[in-house]
């Protein structure tokens, strides 16, 4: 299958305060998390993008890497999101967390089609979207920088005005039925809840790694 023509941008710049170690190489089948989520955008994408300040721990990986533009106060999701879209090579590009090992690329691919038509491509699961699991359009970035400027730091406060195409739970299920696509690890309790899924006879074992 042809490479999607356009970028994927990993973040894996957070503190993983609460997971207490660097959650980016906590290791699920013998394999860290960003290899993981690294491998299956690569094999979909023509361009992943690692966003990181961690340059030299990720200097393996055969990405594209960049430390985020703004560096004042807390680190933040927002801030990732701009330096891999000014950074991509496309008008439009996949935004996930390196700590979401079980997305599902068929959903990813269905998304895909509506990312040249709107400004965001987001699913939406009963009142919440994910903005982490989303294609944002470089017409995002001025709205962005904005944002940035303004100190508000909430991923979706930035949707209202855009041309927003909303993935609906009904689609979301169609192609990963388990809704693991969504599924991060941020704490110890996550990452053994993770390694449950995949124990030996667990149906979820083959599909999602």
């Amino acid at each position: 299958m042809e490479k999607l023509s356009f970028s994927a941008v990993l973040l894996a710049g957070g503190d993983s305060k609460r997971m207490g170690t660097n959650k980016a190489f906590l290791a699920l089948e013998g394999r860290n998390l960003v290899d993981i989520v690294f491998e299956k955008l690569d094999s979909l994408f023509k361009e992943v993008i690692v966003v990181t300040d961690r340059l030299d721990e990720f200097a393996y990986l055969p990405a594209r890497l960049t430390t985020d533009l703004v560096n004042e106060g807390d680190k933040n999701a927002l801030r990732g999101i701009q330096a891999g879209l000014t950074l991509s090579s496309y008008s439009s590009s996949f935004v996930i967390a390196c700590d979401m090992p079980f997305l599902a690329l068929p959903l990813i691919h269905y998304m895909s089609r509506f990312a040249g038509e709107f400004d965001i491509v987001v699913p939406r699961v009963g009142h919440y979207y994910q903005p982490l699991f989303a294609f944002y359009n470089k017409t995002t970035l001025e709205v962005i920088n904005r944002q940035l400027g303004d100190k508000k730091l909430k991923i979706v406060a930035f949707y209202s005005g855009l041309h927003l195409k909303e993935i609906g739970e009904d689609i979301v299920r169609f192609f990963d039925p388990h809704m693991l696509s969504f599924y991060n690890i941020n704490t110890k309790e996550e990452f053994l809840m993770a390694k449950k899924f995949l124990t030996p006879g667990n149906l979820l074992h083959f599909k999602y790694i």
